[in-house]
Formats: structure tokens, C-alpha cells, sequence
């Protein structure tokens, strides 16, 4: 099998791995026939109606002796309290609207913050009521069960609310995340392809051509001469070097002798 067959074979392992894995798609249903988009939509909505209901009703009605702002006078605590809420309530739900149209997963999380603190408080008030109801805050019996009831209605429906638009907000993150594999598996593949082309595929040379080359291939250079024949070399040198230096003595002298005569 060749580098790039086996190249092959991996990534096509690797490609059903990944599709194996991505079969499962996220649960996407809410409650009857509503998707958790669509039921999401319906609590940002109903509860920005809800909270503009409740902050119209704190202004005009006249059951509610707080002073303050809604009758003419300075602005007190209450007020402060009552505003604050009602903007930060308005804020994550328009936010969570604005997510659920659009599919952006991040634009959910101030209103999962915000109503985990408010089932919190709820939670913490029910605990109260129960322990110190009827002695600290003197209720009688219809107001105690009342005040319980409405409670836990309003922390029951908040949970159930808050779960849809938790799973709402992991079923985009998790589209996101399998609309992603593809584009990487692709790279991937195209990566692949490229390191398989610049592998060479060429087969391995037969036992007959490494024979053959062997036998094609120059003879190795001749062995150095053995001790005698080094040692016999390089006195023949040494006499002819003396030789020549006797000759060149001699000519030398035959030419001083010339030149003295003459």
C-alpha cells in the first residue's frame, strides 16, 4: 500500500467517525407543537408585557400608599427599587428576544443570570413564609396558604421558563459546533490532499535492479602498497633527489670555473 493510499484510508476513517458522531441532532421542541425558538419568542414577549403591566400598575393605582415620585414628592427607596427592577427585567427580556430572532446563544445569558437570582430570592422568601408566617409576620391561615401558593406558582413557571431557554441556548451552541465540523473536515481533506501529493509513490526497486546496479557500479580504487614496497619507493626517490643535487653541484662548478678562465 502507497503513502498516499494509506492517507486515504484514514481520512475516511476519521470522516465516519465524525459523521457517526453528528447524527444525533439536538431536541428541539418545547411544549404541545411550539419549537424552543418559538416558545423562547413567547416568554421574552409575555414577560415585557408582564413587567409593563406590573410598573403601569405601581404608577396609577391607587391601593399602594408608598408617597414619593407617583404622588408629586422626592424620590424615595422604593422607587429607586421599583425603577431598577423593571429596567433590568426589560433589558434581558428585549436581549433574549433579540437572541431567539437572530440565534445568538450569548444574548440569552443576562436573562438566565437575571432570573436565576430572582428564583433564588423566591426560594429564600417561600423558606420564610414557611418557618415564620404565622408568628413573625402574623398571617392567618388564608394568607398564609395564599402567599405560599402564588409563590411557588411564580418559582414553578420561572423554572420551567428558565429551562426552555437553557436548552434553547444549548441546542444553538451545538448547531454552531456541527456546522463547524464540516468546514474543518473539509480543510482537513484538502490538507491531506496536498501532503499526498507531494508524497512520492513510486514502488520499491526490485531485488533484480539492486543486482544489476550492483554489478554496473565502478570497482573500487586500488589497495595502498604494502611496508616494503613503500619503504623501497621512497629510498629510489631519496638516491634520485641526491642524483639530482650531485649534477646541479657539478654544473655549478663548471660554470665558476668558466667564468674565472675567461
Amino acid at each position: 500500500m502507497s503513502a498516499g493510499e494509506l492517507v486515504a484510508l484514514i481520512q475516511g476513517l476519521l470522516q465516519s467517525r465524525n459523521c457517526h458522531k453528528m447524527e444525533v441532532s439536538p431536541e428541539n421542541s418545547c411544549c404541545f407543537c411550539l419549537t424552543l425558538r418559538s416558545g423562547t419568542i413567547l416568554i421574552g414577549i409575555g414577560n415585557c408585557l408582564l413587567y409593563l403591566c406590573m410598573f403601569t400598575w405601581y404608577l396609577t393605582s391607587s391601593t399602594i400608599d408608598t408617597g414619593g415620585l407617583r404622588d408629586g414628592l422626592d424620590v424615595t427607596s422604593v422607587d429607586i427599587s421599583i425603577f431598577s427592577i423593571f429596567f433590568v427585567k426589560t433589558l434581558v427580556n428585549i436581549l433574549l428576544l433579540v437572541g431567539a430572532v437572530k440565534r445568538i446563544p450569548y444574548l440569552t445569558l443576562p436573562w438566565l443570570c437575571a432570573n436565576a437570582v430572582s428564583m433564588m430570592i423566591a426560594m429564600v422568601f417561600i423558606g420564610f413564609t414557611i418557618l415564620f408566617g404565622t408568628t413573625k409576620l402574623s398571617l392567618n391561615y388564608n394568607e398564609y396558604v395564599t402567599s405560599l401558593t402564588i409563590m411557588g406558582m411564580v418559582t414553578g413557571i420561572t423554572l420551567f421558563c428558565w429551562i426552555v431557554v437553557f436548552t434553547f441556548r444549548n441546542n444553538l451552541i451545538m448547531e454552531a459546533q456541527i456546522e463547524r465540523v464540516p468546514s474543518e473536515m473539509e480543510f482537513s481533506a484538502v490538507n491531506n490532499q496536498q501532503s499526498s501529493m507531494l508524497i512520492p509513490n513510486a514502488p520499491l526497486p526490485s531485488y533484480n535492479e539492486i543486482e544489476s546496479y550492483k554489478e554496473g557500479k565502478s570497482h573500487p580504487e586500488d589497495s595502498p602498497p604494502e611496508y616494503e614496497e613503500a619503504v623501497s619507493i621512497s629510498m629510489l626517490s631519496s638516491e634520485c633527489s641526491n642524483d639530482s643535487a650531485k649534477g646541479l653541484v657539478i654544473i655549478s662548478f663548471g660554470v665558476v670555473v668558466v667564468c674565472s678562465i675567461s
